[in-house]
């Protein structure tokens, strides 16, 4: 039986926070918290900076911008996003997204299911400096996630 036991408070500032190429990735809610159903994740994207082109084989991603001005490619498509706007992002289908504004920004994240978080954890641990895409889907493809080549 569920409670008010079960039930669970994220302060603000709070959660663990991984590096993944230039944004800031606090993971606020992990898979473990919601039984795998899913994770929330906060993402600041410095300027002219986000996630190159992936795709995820097991996860639906939804993103809820905060602050700042954000540019979103899932296949063909684009999407302008600011404040307030809501993006889904199905699984199997190549995506991307950029910061296009001149201050950070910042997107609340939930995957479904949850586990997501694995490959921001594994990711943060890689030394600094540019990624080098072969090294980032070697951690990645366990987890169903391949990010494809730039260019």
């Amino acid at each position: 039986m569920i409670t008010a036991q079960d039930a669970s408070f994220v302060s603000p500032g709070e959660g663990k926070k991984c590096n993944v190429f230039a944004d800031t990735i606090t993971i606020k809610v992990p898979s473990e918290m919601t039984g795998g159903a899913y994770s929330i994740s906060e993402d600041v994207t410095p300027a002219g900076q986000g996630a190159p082109p992936h795709i995820h084989r097991r996860e639906l991603e939804t993103f809820i911008v905060l602050e700042g001005e954000y540019e979103f490619q899932c296949g063909d498509r684009k999407f302008k996003a600011t404040k307030g706007a809501i993006v889904v992002l199905p699984r199997e289908v190549p995506h991307a997204f950029k910061n296009t504004g001149n201050t950070i920004g910042k997107t609340l994240v939930v995957l479904v299911p949850g586990g997501m978080e694995k490959v921001f954890e594994d990711i943060s641990a890689m030394p600094p400096g540019p990624p080098d895409i072969g090294k980032v889907n070697a951690i990645t493809t366990k987890y169903g996630v391949e990010f494809l080549p730039i260019g």
